[in-house]
């Protein structure tokens, strides 16, 4: 045997071994992956991605996975950028069809009607790593379903298309023709942050419209919080003598009207409530802490009665 046939039969070797370590590799050994999450960031290089996937993988592995990698994205199906959900597991190529498709992993952001913005702020930094404060005006709180490729900015375009898309729907309505759709995204702050409950909603609604037909003070204690603390943290405290009287633009008890501003992200049940334009002869109301619920009343003097015998309860 010449040398020529030594090389040549040393090549073809060569070369079947590596079919069928190729074969091996891609229909019968699993990759283990370090996290059950892949985040592919776009314009990410192959190589940083196979280095990625394939941490805990020999060097030869590695060599021969980054080929692959590199060989499916250029001729076959080129891998996309996103958040992945991968078995801990898993074949490669099982692996390469999830990374070459769009990402199989959907964030599920539920908004709590209520929340202020310093809640909010602290709720996404579960999902994104850079992003601007939400003004309330914005969005209607709610549970969104949002793939993990969009953006902080494709997200933001989506909640204010929800919240127009919702007032199309009630582009005919009574109410929204005596108050624009920020006044009574601003009562509807009011109702959420005062009501305990959905059976509350609809006369404390009742009770902001009454008050304001008559001219009167609305005189809200969560508007006073929210001129306090802006949304930025919680005030744990009890509300001041000194603090009804604070100068400030939120503050109820300061100004006449509705506040230019609302105070805390509104959810849909009780912009609904509010745009029923609820009624009741009510103008007056406080929280018996005692009972756990709301006291109303029609006259002023029918509520400082009843507020004075709870006082005397909780002494």
């Amino acid at each position: 045997m010449d040398l020529e046939e030594q090389i040549l039969r040393y090549y073809l070797s060569l070369f079947s071994f590596l079919i069928i370590y190729l074969i091996f590799l891609l229909t019968i050994n699993s990759i283990e992956i370090n996290s059950k999450i892949i985040d592919i960031s776009k314009g990410e290089s192959i190589k940083k991605i196979s280095n990625k996937i394939t941490y805990n993988e020999n060097f030869f592995n590695k060599k021969i996975y980054y080929l692959l990698f590199s060989l499916s994205n250029k001729y076959y199906l080129p891998i996309k950028y996103g958040k992945f959900k991968i078995k801990k597991k898993i074949k490669v190529v099982e692996l390469i069809k999830i990374i070459s498709t769009k990402s199989n992993l959907d964030y599920r952001i539920t908004i709590v009607e209520g929340w202020e913005k310093y809640q909010l702020n602290n709720y996404l930094l579960n999902y994104y790593d850079d992003f601007k404060e939400i003004p309330y005006n914005k969005l209607i709180a709610n549970t969104y379903i949002i793939n993990s490729t969009n953006s902080y900015d494709n997200f933001i375009e989506f909640l204010i298309k929800n919240k127009k898309d919702f007032f199309k729907t009630y582009k005919d309505n009574d109410l929204l023709k005596k108050y624009s759709i920020d006044e009574i995204l601003v009562i509807s702050s009011l109702v959420e942050k005062e009501a305990k409950n959905n059976l509350d909603k609809p006369i404390i609604a009742s009770i902001i419209f009454n008050r304001l037909n008559l001219g009167m003070k609305l005189q809200i204690d969560a508007s006073v919080i929210a001129a306090i603390t802006q949304g930025k943290y919680r005030l744990n405290r009890s509300l001041t003598y000194k603090d009804l009287k604070l100068d400030n633009l939120l503050n109820t008890y300061n100004i006449q009207g509705i506040p230019k501003e609302m105070i805390c992200y509104v959810g849909l049940k009780t912009i609904k409530i509010v745009l029923e334009n609820p009624k009741s002869d009510f103008l007056f109301y406080f929280y018996n802490v005692i009972e756990k619920k709301h006291i109303f009343s029609k006259t002023y003097k029918e509520h400082k009665k009843k507020l004075n015998e709870h006082r005397k309860q909780t002494k």
